[in-house]
């Protein structure tokens, strides 16, 4: 023991000898030390000799010395003066640092001594009743309520093992397993863990128009010492949100430390872990001052206020941190308004261009040494709307494997589909323009005058709804439109946009509006009536949000947008007079049937005049599969089959004009 050690022993046995137990079996021990450690051969007591040696058993001298108690320990007391040790600058820089009260800063050194001295730990099991709460109440003078609330303190500084506990911090009693932590830039660095650096560059997130806006707001609040700074980094799983933290914080020059995912068990952090360690670290950093603090997956506490700590303590975590934290999230639709108002600043991470995916790519396999042709990556790059988590699995997994760039794909492939949840992840080939002809589109609205009159304007904020029978050439259509504008095409189906979570098929909608504006694309909602369907027809809430965000978002959204639909009548009112234009998608009129046989097949019908009411070009598409697969290229076997996918329609009007 050293000089500190044995004053504070002395000091707990004056002060908690009334609730010593010198009969106990523990306390044997503590009398063998005392004996040794204090020389108790100074006729200190009746029964020891001139020579130091016991003269009767230890039995009857434990009595004796338990009579003369505090004369001894007052002598010894005089015996040993404070003098600094370099144990009591350690408790004593932790006292500064975390801002201790005295009763805060003597249950620390009871916790930490009886953790790493046998002798504290033999003494405090003498003590009659719980060993914590009798030292707590006989030494510190905290009754009842009082030590659970200096404990509450002690565990908001995550000094202790949990909310009530007796034990302190394993990660707190590293300091004294180390000799050379006695500095306080030492200790909190022990603390707070190790510094978090990209490997990335700013030109990987050139897509991010934001980035030197957020490093100065970073820089700024350091050099003006601002509290409540946090920025929130949101979007899609995988965009790499958390590498761009790290990436702001190392270009700032500031350095950057992260919330715990995992306690030091190993055993996975729940949201109080987290909040935790977060308002530790918030303490500890802010003494530091140069630093920021990174919650990732900040949807652990964004999402469910009130389950553990009131609104109104996430509040004050907010506005009053001492140094900048960065939050990231993959979902922000359901985190309370109140969080996202206390935002200094905000960062959508929205799906990337084709050609940031592609320098991804790129990058990537440079990086870890795979080869892989130009020409393959590039046609990865198109075929796989993938983020960047995925991409560098993939590479990792081939290098593991010694695998080659089909082996790549493979991998890419496997994993994207149970992201995607989709069985075919490959992206549909490009459009090409050959595929649409005009001459096979039936409307009910000049369609070559429109699309001539909608490129000579210029203008990109109108709508369209192409509504009428499937195959009728609705969406091939408005990728036509998008070629002549020079617009890029983004598609969404129903499957892409539905989800069973409440919330998430609005926060989608918003997503693939914000992706059109982002990308001035074309955003074409496919199978429109999932999600614009009659709310005087729902049956539940959720039915009629839904709604709602898609009328929101038509009202002001500024680029190109097209819904196709084959049931008109099922849409909702309102959303039929926000559309700029509504064209009917009719079935092929007979002088277009004989001009598809002959774009298809080839074949003049010239003095054959064919007339099949209802059909579509779509029809024309299948059938001619068929005559592919069979080798038929005589008209009236054709004719058949276009007269076979008449009858499977079960459209009500083509029904009534045939009289199916």
């Amino acid at each position: 023991m050293n000089n500190f050690e044995k004053r504070k022993f002395l000091d707990y046995l004056e002060k908690l000898l009334p609730v010593t137990d010198t009969n106990s079996y523990t306390f044997d021990t503590v009398f063998d030390f005392m004996v040794g450690e204090f020389k108790l051969n100074l006729k200190q007591i009746d029964q020891v000799d001139e020579d130091g040696n016991l003269q009767v058993e230890k039995t009857k001298a434990k009595e004796a010395f338990a009579k003369q108690m505090k004369k001894i320990i007052r002598r010894l007391k005089e015996k040993y003066q404070p003098r600094p040790t370099k144990l009591e600058k350690q408790f004593l820089i932790i006292k500064d640092i975390f801002s201790l009260t005295e009763a805060e800063y003597e249950i620390v050194i009871y916790m930490v001594f009886k953790e790493i001295n046998n002798i504290f730990c033999k003494y405090f099991e003498s003590l009659d009743s719980n060993a914590f709460s009798t030292f707590a109440k006989s030494y510190l003078g905290l009754r009842y309520g009082k030590k659970d609330r200096v404990l509450e303190g002690m565990y908001r500084k995550n000094l202790i093992e949990g909310r009530h506990s007796e034990y302190i911090s394993g990660k707190f009693l590293k300091i004294f397993d180390n000799p050379n932590c006695d500095t306080a830039e030492k200790i909190i660095s022990l603390l707070v863990g190790k510094k978090l650096k990209s490997t990335l560059k700013i030109e990987d997130y050139s897509h991010i128009k934001d980035t030197e806006k957020v490093v100065n707001i970073l820089s700024q609040a350091i050099k003006q010492k601002r509290k409540g700074v946090n920025i929130l980094l949101y979007g899609g799983v995988g965009t790499g949100k958390t590498e761009y933290a790290k990436l702001l914080a190392n270009s700032a020059g500031i350095p950057m430390f992260g919330v715990i995912t995992e306690k030091d068990n190993y055993d996975e952090a729940e949201r109080e872990d987290r909040l935790t360690d977060l308002y530790a670290k918030q303490h500890l950093l802010g003494k530091a001052g140069n630093a920021c603090i990174l919650f990732d997956e900040g949807e652990d506490v964004m999402n469910n206020l009130g389950r553990t700590s009131s609104k109104g303590y996430m509040n004050n975590l907010l506005e009053a941190t001492e140094v900048p934290i960065i939050w990231t999230t993959n979902r922000i639709f359901d985190v309370d308004p109140a969080f996202l108002r206390r935002m200094t600043y905000c960062v959508e991470f929205e799906k990337l261009t084709e050609e940031a995916r592609l320098n991804i790519w790129e990058r990537v396999l440079k990086k870890n040494n795979l080869k892989v042709s130009r020409e393959k990556v590039s046609e990865l790059n198109k075929n796989y709307d993938i983020p960047p988590s995925l991409i560098t699995n993939a590479v990792l997994t081939t290098k593991m494997v010694g695998g080659n760039e089909n082996d790549f794909e493979g991998f890419i492939e496997n994993v994207a589909k149970v992201v995607s949840k989709k069985k075919n992840v490959k992206t549909q080939k490009e459009f090409e323009m050959k595929e649409y002809d005009e001459n096979l589109v039936n409307t009910d609205i000049d369609i070559k005058n429109l699309t001539q009159k909608i490129k000579d304007c210029g203008k990109l904020n109108f709508s369209l709804c192409l509504y009428g029978e499937p195959g009728t050439g609705k969406s091939l259509y408005a990728r036509y439109l998008a070629k002549q504008i020079g617009c890029e095409v983004i598609l969404k189906r129903a499957s892409d946009l539905m989800s069973k979570w409440v919330g998430e098929t609005e926060q989608n909608i918003a997503a693939a509006f914000a992706e059109a504006k982002a990308k001035k694309a074309m955003l074409i909602f496919d199978e429109a009536d999932s999600f614009l369907q009659n709310r005087s027809n729902a049956n539940a809430s959720w039915e009629v949000s839904q709604v709602n965000e898609m009328l929101t978002w038509m009202e002001s959204h500024e680029y190109p947008f097209v819904c196709t639909t084959n049931l008109l009548d099922t849409l909702d009112e309102a959303s039929l007079r926000r559309f700029t234009f509504k064209l009917r998608f009719d079935f092929l009129t007979a002088e277009q049937v004989n001009t598809a046989i002959e774009h298809f097949f080839g074949i003049s019908t010239e003095g054959k005049n064919v007339n099949i009411k209802g059909l579509t070009a779509g029809d024309f598409a299948t059938v001619k599969k068929k005559t592919d697969f069979l080798g038929v290229n005589d008209l009236g076997e054709i004719v058949d089959m276009l007269q076979e996918e008449v009858k499977v329609k079960k459209s009500e009007e083509l029904r009534r004009s045939i009289g199916f």
